[in-house]
């Protein structure tokens, strides 16, 4: 029986002198023989990380950054033991790296292998990067003056530059004037002569002007004016775009929505405030009908119909129609008897006294006995005296007119 070749004496022989020849290779040349591509020679200055100046220097050791499955550190945590200013970066949400979202990998940004003058950074980030922590957002630099999308170099110009600096991606004012000036040479003009080269101290990228103190002027954004875009204000009428002029009366705005149509001039802030049109602090103490009680938490529409304010009725009866129970017997000065604390709580004083003769109060009806509505205009005294006693009494004294008792009897009590 014949043995297939590869297992014959020489067979094996030759196998294991080719395994040591590649084993021997990949020692000799640190695993060069499997790398994918030359390591970039791309360097900071001469700053020294890991004992090395470029990547292209550990080209021969592989394992400098592919460290094995073993390894707890992985591949980041191998860039991260030569790359300390990024470590120190990561705890901080205010740097580059320390404002990537959780999870971010090193080779979700960076690549390798892609020869000796490749950049290192992937540049197709742009779109995607989360450049809004950084706090400047690109959401009003997707494309540039002559239409195609941005690239980082275009803004961070210090990464053309060779050797590459090592604050690359800071961001100079002098990139924001250079690329403005060439489609917005006059504004650009007027407004450095305004508020100054530094651009960043009022731009965040959406032109929300995060840096300028509006509180130091004499119209602090306050409430829902906070929210509200400078060119709203700053308008085109008031010459181009010199936002050291604006008219800060709320007319000037707000006159379109006036739904009292000028009744009440033009200083709104007398009775709104910025915190929402419909939070009024009108101080109604001050007018002739000042609300109290129950008055306190009426909506003005239930007084101030159709937003008519001014002249409206202040009696009883204009809101709060006459009760039957008295209907036509008091007159329509509700506030006789009634308070604004609650229409129950009478002040009604009585001019006779209801506990005369020690029987306690007397109910109204004790005496004012008229049927429903009760007439409490009329009164009478039969009801707990008697008519006949009474007028044999009266009578005693020469006294015949005994209709109006409290003429004599104001208090209640027996005259001798």
């Amino acid at each position: 029986m014949r043995r297939l070749g590869c297992l014959t004496p020489f067979g094996i022989g030759a196998g294991l002198i080719a395994v040591v020849a590649v084993a021997a290779a990949a020692l000799l040349s640190g695993g060069a023989m499997f790398s994918p591509g030359p390591l970039s020679t791309q360097a900071r200055n001469g700053v020294t990380l890991g004992g090395v100046t470029s990547h292209a220097a550990i080209g021969g050791n592989c394992a400098s950054c592919h460290t094995s499955p073993l390894d707890a550190r992985g591949m980041a945590g191998a860039c991260l033991d030569c790359h300390t200013d990024i470590q120190a970066q990561l705890a901080s949400p205010n740097t580059l790296h320390g404002a990537l979202p959780d999870g971010a990998s090193c080779l979700g940004c960076h690549t390798e292998h892609k020869g000796e003058t490749a950049n290192l950074t992937n540049t197709e980030l742009t779109s995607s990067f989360p450049h809004e922590q950084l706090g400047f957002s690109l959401a009003a630099h997707k494309r540039t003056a002559d239409g195609r999308s941005f690239a980082c170099a275009d803004c961070h110009t210090a990464l053309d530059q060779t050797p590459r600096p090592a604050n690359a991606y800071a961001l100079d004012s002098a990139g924001c004037v250079g690329c403005h000036v060439g489609y917005q040479a006059g504004f650009i003009a007027q407004h450095r002569a305004d508020f100054g080269d530094d651009c960043l101290s009022c731009h965040n990228g959406v032109d929300r002007y995060s840096g300028f103190d509006h509180a130091a002027l004499s119209f602090p954004l306050e409430g829902q004016h906070a929210e509200v875009g400078c060119q709203l204000c700053h308008t085109a009428a008031h010459a181009p775009a010199d936002f050291k002029i604006a008219d800060s009366t709320c007319v000037a705005c707000h006159q379109s929505r006036d739904v009292h149509q000028g009744a009440y001039g033009t200083d709104c802030a007398t009775c709104h405030t910025p915190s929402g049109w419909e939070q009024v602090t009108f101080d109604h103490s001050k007018t002739a009908f000042p609300l109290t009680g129950a008055h306190t938490d009426a909506a003005c529409a239930s007084c101030h119909s159709a937003h008519v304010y001014k002249g409206t009725p202040t009696s009883c009866v204009s809101c709060h129609a006459e009760p039957q129970v008295h209907l036509g017997q008091f007159g329509t000065d509700c506030a006789t008897c009634h308070v604004t604390s609650a229409w129950e709580n009478v002040i009604f004083t009585h001019t006779f006294p209801l506990n005369h003769g020690g029987r306690g109060q007397i109910a109204c009806a004790t005496c004012h006995t008229n049927p429903p509505p009760q007439q409490y205009t009329t009164y009478t005294c039969a009801s707990c005296h008697g008519d006949a006693e009474m007028a044999r009494k009266h009578s005693e004294e020469g006294i015949t007119n005994i209709t109006n008792c409290v003429r004599c009897h104001a208090d209640g009590r027996k005259h001798d």
